[in-house]
């Protein structure tokens, strides 16, 4: 999923306040992304439909509108942060 030059990435976050799984994951995207990336945060707690989706799910990482990493792939040993990186290269 190599991103073009000049052209800009799309990148979600959902995640919900109090979340330290989200903390973590949000600071390890904003670590590690490009200047050409938008970068959106998304609290599901203010969306009905969201919260019912994700809540047994966040955080979740979505690019160009496909979620690509979520809690479960997350790990006790920190080797989440490599397979992140790697997906949002």
């Amino acid at each position: 999923m190599a991103a073009e030059i000049g052209v800009t990435r799309e990148i979600v976050i959902l995640r919900k306040k109090g979340c330290h799984l989200c903390e973590a994951v949000e600071d390890q995207v904003r670590s590690i992304i490009a200047i050409e990336t938008s970068l959106t945060v998304v609290d599901i707690e203010e969306d009905s439909m969201l919260r019912d989706m994700y809540w047994l799910r966040i955080p979740v990482v979505r690019v160009e509108g496909q979620d690509v990493f979520e809690a479960k792939m997350m790990d006790l040993n920190g080797e989440w942060k490599e397979r992140l990186a790697h997906l949002l290269k």
